[in-house]
C-alpha cells in the first residue's frame, strides 16, 4: 500500500513538471512568434468588404453570438457570393432612423434647411448575420479573405483519435454533448447556455482533436465565467497546447498564433501562465481517467 501511494505521488510530480515544461514552451514559442505580412493584407481586404458597425453594434451582435466576428445584412452576403444557411437566426443590430428637418418658425431669420437635410430621431433593429452563419452560394462563389487567414493542422494520428475518444468520454460524463458538423466559419464553439459543444466536421482528425480539447476547456472553465474574451481564449487554446503536447499531438503550428492573436499584450501569458498550468493539469488527470477507464472497456469487450 505504501509503495502504491509513494508511485502515484511520484507520477503526479512527473506529470506536473510535462506541464510546467509545455507551458514554458508554449510561453517561449508565442514570444518568438511572428505574424506574415500577408495575414494583414488579408485581415485589411476582410474589413473592406463588411459595413463598419459601431463599437456598441459589435457589443450587440457578440451578446448574441459570442464568436461573431465579421457582420453583415443579407443582402451584402449575397453580394459577396454567399448565402445565408437555412436556419440560421438573424441577430439584431441598431440603425438609426431618419426624418427630414423642418424650419423653426417660432425663430426670426429662419435659415430653410437644405434639400434632403435630415436628423437622426431613434433606432430600429435590423438583422444581420456572421459570417459563420453563411456559406458560399456555389464553388466559385463567396471565397473570402479571411479564409487565406485560417491555419490548419493535417494530418491523421492515432494520438489525435485516442485525444478525442478522451474528450469525448470526459464531455460525457459532465452531460456535455458534442456534435461534429456545421459550425459556420469557426473549426468549433461551446454554447454555455445549452452547455453543448459543436466541432466542425471538415477538419482533419488533428484538428479535430486540438478543436475539441479547446472547447472542452471552455466548457470546464468557462461556462459561469464573466472573463474577458482574451483570457477565455489564451487560456482554452493554452491548455489545449499544453494536453494535446502531453498525449504526443504536437499543435504548435496552431496554437502558437492562436495565442498570439488573442493576446493584446506580449505578458498575456505571464497572466495567464500559471492558470494554464494549473487547468491543464487538471484535465490532464481527467483524461488519464479516461484512458483507463476506456482501455479497460476495449479489454472486457475483447
Amino acid at each position: 500500500m505504501t509503495y502504491k501511494k509513494r508511485t502515484k505521488k511520484a507520477n503526479q510530480e512527473t506529470q506536473m513538471e510535462r506541464v510546467k515544461e509545455l507551458t514554458n514552451m508554449l510561453e517561449e514559442g508565442v514570444r518568438n512568434f511572428s505574424y506574415d505580412p500577408d495575414h494583414f493584407k488579408a485581415l485589411l481586404k476582410m474589413k473592406a468588404l463588411m459595413p463598419s458597425y459601431s463599437f456598441r453594434n459589435i457589443l450587440l451582435a457578440m451578446g448574441q453570438m459570442e464568436h461573431a466576428s465579421f457582420i453583415a445584412p443579407f443582402k451584402k452576403w449575397n453580394e459577396l457570393g454567399r448565402k445565408v444557411i437555412k436556419g440560421e437566426k438573424a441577430l439584431r443590430i441598431l440603425a438609426p432612423r431618419f426624418k427630414k428637418v423642418e424650419p423653426d418658425c417660432s425663430q426670426e431669420d429662419v435659415v430653410e434647411p437644405s434639400e434632403g437635410e435630415v436628423e437622426v430621431c431613434g433606432f430600429i433593429a435590423v438583422p444581420v448575420f456572421d459570417v459563420s452563419q453563411t456559406e458560399p452560394i456555389s464553388d466559385d462563389q463567396g471565397a473570402l479573405p479571411i479564409d487565406e487567414l485560417k491555419p490548419v493542422l493535417k494530418g491523421e494520428s492515432e494520438q489525435a483519435a485516442d485525444i478525442v475518444n478522451m474528450a469525448e468520454w470526459i464531455a460525457k460524463n459532465d452531460q456535455c454533448p458534442v456534435t461534429y458538423g456545421n459550425a459556420g466559419t469557426a473549426n468549433g464553439f461551446y454554447q454555455p447556455s445549452l452547455h453543448r459543444i459543436v466541432v466542425s466536421d471538415r477538419l482533419s482528425g488533428n484538428h479535430r482533436a486540438k478543436t475539441l480539447v479547446h472547447e472542452l476547456v471552455h466548457s470546464k472553465v468557462h461556462r459561469y465565467s464573466t472573463v474577458s474574451k482574451e483570457e477565455r481564449e489564451v487560456v482554452a487554446e493554452g491548455c489545449a497546447f499544453v494536453i494535446c503536447s502531453y498525449f504526443d499531438l504536437d499543435t504548435s503550428d496552431y496554437s502558437f498564433r492562436y495565442v498570439k492573436s488573442w493576446s493584446k499584450s506580449d505578458d498575456a501569458l505571464l497572466t495567464y501562465g500559471s492558470q494554464i498550468c494549473d487547468v491543464a493539469k487538471t484535465i490532464i488527470q481527467e483524461f488519464e481517467e479516461a484512458k483507463v477507464t476506456l482501455s479497460s472497456a476495449e479489454l472486457v469487450s475483447a
